[in-house]
């Protein structure tokens, strides 16, 4: 079986022949095998395997360079909504340098993975090789029979079930870590500007999911094109944790362009639905109970914007003393997130209330 390869040319996951040759020279020796020796094997498989899964990760972004610094909060004035027609809100202009944005640019979604094939391949060999050790080793046994009892008591010291437990750890840490930076470049770098930047402006009605649905479809079929059918759901449950992440973005900290008002609740509880089955893809994705508890922290956050502004207000004024408590509110949620839907609240009531008790500046969009 070929190899896969990483996305640099030099990180060549390490040659499976390598390894086999180092075990048959190790067994191939004409001294006694000690229970020490084979641990000193062991623990060198080990290691070169722990360095290659770090060495793939090595120059990874991190999250704060992949998303966009939070606009300030700020509260509803009338004028918002006409001027969103025609002008951007300016954000936090801070944004990774040249160099850095090359660097991320370079990890394209098939060079991603690829990295997650080559360490799901590591493993598999990881695996098969461990198999091969210990099977030599039993059959070297019966020509040790002078220090079989002294083998029998140090081997006690490590077992077939741990001998590459480092190597493990690391390597699925390694699949982890990219699939969580996969999703969160598709979602906060490749598709920033419909997603981040556009989605629900200027109002929910001019800007349904469905403006999103095409490209993140044509991520998501890249991914499933190229990833191994093993990982197929690790990596598409990170690009639906993103996925939520940035819909979270979008109406929690989006920015004063941003307005969402009593009405808007139901069009945003359709847009969830559609987002749903689109990774449920009618029973050829995720399953249904994963999709569910994911979408469950989006919901939850949707359903506030049903709530009239007098009961947020109120909601959010009784709230202190219970979080204190280690409570929750009446409506369920936190202050920080009572505090935002306030902020994205398009009327006079809210506005004022968070300058009065909160001194938010209104919006200059």
């Amino acid at each position: 079986m070929v190899s896969y390869l990483t996305s640099n040319n030099t990180d060549v996951f390490p040659c499976k022949h390598l390894f086999v040759q180092t075990v048959d020279q190790f067994f191939d020796l004409k001294v006694p095998m000690r229970p020490t020796e084979l641990s000193g094997l062991f623990r060198g498989v080990d290691n070169a395997f722990q360095v290659f899964a770090n060495r793939v990760i090595d120059k990874l972004a991190t999250k704060e360079d992949l998303i966009p610094p939070v606009p300030i909060l700020t509260r509803y004035r009338k004028e918002v909504g006409i001027k969103a027609f025609v002008k951007k809100e300016l954000f936090d202009p801070r944004l990774p340098d040249e160099r850095r944005s090359t660097e991320i640019n370079f990890r394209t979604t098939p060079t991603l993975c690829v990295q997650l094939n080559t360490l799901h391949y590591a493993i598999s060999q990881l695996n098969k090789l461990e198999d091969s050790i210990w099977e030599r080793w039993t059959k070297k046994q019966p020509r040790q029979k002078l220090i079989k009892k002294s083998m029998d008591e140090k081997s006690k010291s490590f077992t077939q079930k741990d001998t590459f437990d480092g190597s493990r750890k690391d390597i699925n840490a390694a699949i982890d870590r990219i699939c969580e930076f996969t999703g969160t470049k598709i979602i906060f770098w490749d598709l920033r500007e419909p997603i981040i930047d556009n989605l629900y402006k200027p109002s929910v009605s001019l800007s349904r999911f469905e403006a999103v649905y095409e490209p993140l479809d044509t991520e998501l079929s890249q991914l499933c094109a190229i990833i191994v059918e093993p990982l197929r759901d690790r990596i598409v449950t990170s690009l639906l944790q993103a996925t939520l992440d940035g819909l979270l973005r979008v109406l929690l900290d989006g920015g004063p362009s941003r307005i969402f008002s009593v009405g808007d609740a139901k069009l945003l509880e359709e847009d969830l639905e559609v987002l749903k089955e689109f990774f449920i893809s009618g029973g050829d994705g995720l399953p249904r109970g994963v999709v569910e508890n994911q979408v469950a922290r989006v919901r939850d956050v949707v359903k506030l914007y049903s709530y009239e502004t007098r009961e947020l207000i109120d909601d959010l004024k009784a709230s202190g003393g219970l979080e204190m408590q280690g409570g929750r509110s009446k409506l369920g949620a936190d202050s920080k997130t009572l505090l935002r839907v306030l902020c994205h609240r398009g009327d006079s009531e809210a506005s004022q209330f968070l300058k009065k008790q909160y001194k938010i500046p209104k919006s200059s969009a």
